[in-house]
């Protein structure tokens, strides 16, 4: 295993829009980027660095994704994490928006819809529906991702991809989520094993979100359930933040949480860069 850890520090254009997995009526929007949005976002300049284009599998994987890569990426993902940087926090909201809901009607009702009078079948085809975003103007978010580059390389298929290949790629990360999420990266990087400092006890500083099955907080915190990979199974995540957070509402905290290490997990700490540390088992 070649352990690849890559980190970039984002300011957002606007916030950011990352829902719920299979979520239609309620879009619930998520607080932060969760693991598997991070790891994509790199993922993203990283296959146009590589020369790789979208390609789909023959038959459908296990994993809730088509496309090729992105499911390799995740494969090979060890940890990945998303934090507040600065002090503008990030707040979840819903507005009303229309919503084509063609696609989801069965023969008989989208043809009753299309018979009816505009203003009754306009309602049905194009229903208005409450979607969820994630609203954080100018915010600074940080994002790490710590994955295997040899199960990378062997999934994907692609000759070699060097370190040099993500440090590039962290600096060309532009959004977050879909691509309304546009971000200007501040700072960015990677590093192989031989320079990530790993903990396997004691406690560790960081300003990312840590697996709650991983770490004990010591400092104020905020519970948030994100879907984890590889399957997209939400989980509890402890976000550092100030107090008066919530789930819906982050505030960046002052200084980087403390966390101490459950048995069986690791940490692994970016060099030279304050609290950008991935607790993973």
């Amino acid at each position: 295993m070649t352990r690849v850890f890559a980190y970039a520090r984002l300011r957002l254009h606007w916030g950011f829009i990352v829902r719920q997995p299979g979520a239609s009526a309620a879009q619930t929007a998520y607080p932060l980027p969760p693991p598997t949005t991070v790891a994509g976002a790199f993922a993203n300049p990283l296959a146009r660095i590589l020369g790789i284009i979208d390609s789909y599998p023959e038959k459908r994987e296990a994993l809730p994704v088509t496309n090729m890569f992105m499911s390799c990426v995740l494969k090979s993902t060890l940890a990945a994490a998303a934090g507040l940087a600065g002090s503008t926090g990030v707040a979840v909201y819903e507005e009303p928006s229309r919503l084509v809901g063609s696609p989801y009607k069965g023969g008989g009702s989208f043809a009753k819809a299309v018979k009816s009078p505009i203003y009754i079948g306009s309602q049905e085809l194009l229903p208005v529906q409450a979607v969820g975003q994630a609203s954080a103007p100018n915010a600074e978010i940080v994002l790490a991702w710590l994955f295997d580059l040899d199960r990378l390389v062997s999934c994907s298929g692609v000759g070699a991809v060097g370190v040099e290949d993500v440090e590039a790629a962290s600096r060309g990360v532009y959004r977050l989520g879909s691509r309304e999420g546009l971000a200007s990266v501040v700072d960015g990087g990677a590093v192989d094993d031989t320079k990530i400092r790993h903990l396997d006890s004691g406690p560790f500083e960081s300003v990312l979100y840590q697996d709650s099955g991983c770490v004990i907080p010591d400092s104020p915190v905020v519970e948030i359930p994100i879907p984890s990979p590889p399957q997209y199974r939400e989980r509890a995540y402890l976000a550092p933040a100030s107090h008066g957070s919530g789930s819906s509402f982050v505030i960046p905290p002052p200084m980087p949480a403390r966390f101490f290490l459950k048995s069986g997990c690791r940490a692994a700490l970016y060099p030279g860069v304050e609290g950008v540390a991935l607790a993973y088992r």
